[in-house]
């Protein structure tokens, strides 16, 4: 009858809707992550630091630095409190007041009063700064930074991981030792301040462009200087140094004609850019030359990803928050930017066909936007990746955009392989880090930016655990921004007057300042070399800069010649360069 039809029915229809929802339950694939969940990070004490190294490493430094640094950086983390796991703490709560009942420890001074006791002090330092870590709720990338006696480890598989990187071989099996070459195809005033008449109307290469169209002096300038600013010389003495290679910062408008696309008003070299005598061509063919490997950087982004000069286009709008915006918000930008990008693989493919194989990454957009929405930013990267790897294997890089945490989560759902990290490190543009008036305070400063330097590092092992084998693609040794144009420097509502510019001529030449900024430099070296390595910002600079006496801190040929970065680089000093701290105390602000 009906009604048991209709049961019937009913039923057959609950049925079917079962089985739906389980066999879609069971055609589930859990996303594949980028990196590791952040709670499977441990923090562990730095294996360098044993019972025989405590007071045998430079008369007992490690020793006297933990006393000294240590437990003013742990006890005051987490309410002061850590818990510890294991059935024997079970059920307690402790502090730097009241330690485990079981160690025999009641106070800080107890620790490691007795030789005897040092290797079990050091196995219950080790549970203490796993069990500080573990107690703190929202770990962070500086979350395992305790004054550098601690590593956050994650594993094998990505513990130096430039030991597994796709072109170790191609740079002498280390990690990245290399500097930008800035100002060559991307034109930034401070980098080359005598190359034209930079002004508020001259003042990127857009405006350049502008001024100087194709056949005109000013163009023929630019050519000359494309061509005839690096040399082979320039390559011999990077590789003489010990370094092994090159990020190549370049502007989407080089790639315009091949992509299709309308690359006006910028002027581009009277070869078309797969002619082998294009100056891109010819610079890449010099330092194979030498034996160098390059990073070719999509520096500048149709629209300007970031509103800067050294993206091609500066912003005219006085709002910095809005920077960017015409790129972030303008699919036609994105879309322009990813057909440039395929056109760069390509580009890097006939170079290969060619015989010219240096060319060993392709980096996908320098610094998006920092104040920026960056789920677009991750988005753009997975469109233009899967453009590439239509065609290219090539090993891609992609920008952080001074973002660090949220990447994590952010690269979540990453299914892709070949793919690395470029973050950048300054101590040149935040208030906190450049605010100085006096001699003694600029002292100060100096040797907080060194120990903050080690402490970078525990940021970056964070960055290649949950994300993605990370190196430094810029960094200096100036902890002001005092350079000439830089940031408009002293002419624009980017700089603030700290009285930082005050006693730079002091330093020049001055024997302090000389061993403190060697030793920075070395300290932040240290902390890259151990993920994937460095690329100092930038090689050189132009006429007219050779005076500012902040040019040794961004110039990387002119911090040799000053005797500040020694040549050629020393593997050892690099590599203890934070086994020790240095104390402010002289020079107190």
């Amino acid at each position: 009858n009906n009604g048991t039809e209709e049961k019937l029915c009913a039923m057959l229809s609950h049925i079917l809707l079962v089985c739906f929802v389980a066999l879609a339950a069971s055609q589930y694939t859990p996303p594949q992550k980028a990196g590791l969940d952040i709670d499977q990070l441990l923090c562990i004490l730095d294996p360098r630091i044993n019972a025989t190294t405590l007071v045998g490493y430079n008369n007992g430094t490690y020793l006297k630095q933990i006393k000294q640094y240590l437990w003013g950086t742990a006890c005051g983390r987490s309410r002061g409190v850590f818990t510890l796991t294991g059935d024997e703490y079970k059920g307690n709560t402790y502090s730097c007041a009241h330690w485990p009942e079981q160690w025999g420890i009641n106070t800080i001074d107890d620790w490691f009063k007795t030789p005897s006791l040092y290797k079990q002090h050091l196995e219950y330092l080790s549970l203490y700064l796993g069990g500080n870590y573990n107690t703190t709720a929202n770990k962070q990338p500086n979350t395992c930074d305790f004054a550098t006696f601690t590593v956050i480890d994650c594993g094998a598989e990505r513990q130096e991981p430039w030991r597994t990187a796709p072109w170790v071989e191609r740079i002498g099996n280390k990690p990245f030792r290399g500097v930008n070459a800035g100002g060559i195809f991307v034109l930034e005033p401070w980098i080359t301040p005598k190359f034209t008449a930079w002004s508020l109307e001259t003042c990127d290469q857009y405006t350049f462009s502008q001024q100087n169209p194709a056949g005109s002096a000013g163009y023929e300038e630019l050519v000359d200087h494309w061509k005839n600013w690096y040399t082979a010389a320039d390559f011999e003495s990077m590789k003489a140094i010990g370094l092994n290679s090159i990020r190549l910062p370049v502007g989407w408008w080089y790639w315009a004609v091949d992509a299709g696309i309308d690359g006006s008003p910028y002027v581009v070299p009277k070869e078309l850019i797969n002619d082998p005598n294009h100056p891109i061509t010819q610079f890449i063919k010099l330092a194979n030359a030498s034996g160098l490997a390059v990073i070719l950087d999509l520096h500048g982004a149709p629209g300007s990803q970031n509103g800067l000069d050294n993206s091609g286009q500066r912003a005219t709008d006085k709002n910095p928050n809005h920077w960017g915006w015409h790129w972030f918000y303008n699919k036609d930008n994105q879309a322009q930017t990813v057909k440039v990008l395929v056109s760069m693989s390509n580009y890097i493919a006939q170079l290969e066909s060619q015989g010219i194989n240096n060319v060993i990454a392709l980096e996908l957009l320098n610094e998006p936007w920092v104040f920026s929405d960056m789920s677009i930013v991750r988005d753009f990267y997975r469109t233009a990746i899967e453009a590439i790897r239509q065609t290219s294997k090539i090993p891609i890089v992609i920008h952080d955009a001074f973002r660090h945490s949220e990447w994590e989560w952010l690269l979540t759902d990453w299914p892709y392989e070949n793919i690395f990290m470029d973050t950048h490190i300054y101590h040149a543009f935040n208030s906190d880090d450049i605010a100085s008036s006096t001699p003694t305070c600029d002292k100060n400063k100096a040797i907080v930016a060194q120990n903050i330097a080690c402490g970078y590092g525990s940021m970056l092992r964070f960055k290649t655990c949950t994300s993605l084998p990370t190196f430094v693609g810029e960094w200096s040794i100036a902890i002001d921004d005092c350079m000439g144009e830089l940031r408009g420097s002293q002419k624009s509502v980017q700089f603030q007057d700290f009285g930082q510019c005050k006693n730079l001529e002091a330093r020049v030449g001055d024997k302090w300042w000389i061993q403190h900024y060697q030793d920075f430099a070395f300290k932040q070296m240290s902390m890259a070399e151990r993920e994937l390595g460095w690329f100092f910002w930038t090689w050189k600079t132009g006429d007219g800069a050779e005076t500012d006496p902040s040019n040794a801190y961004w110039s990387f040929s002119d911090a040799v010649k000053a005797k500040i970065i020694p040549s050629p680089l020393p593997d050892l000093q690099i590599k203890e360069a934070c086994y020790e701290f240095e104390s402010t105390d002289p020079f107190t602000c």
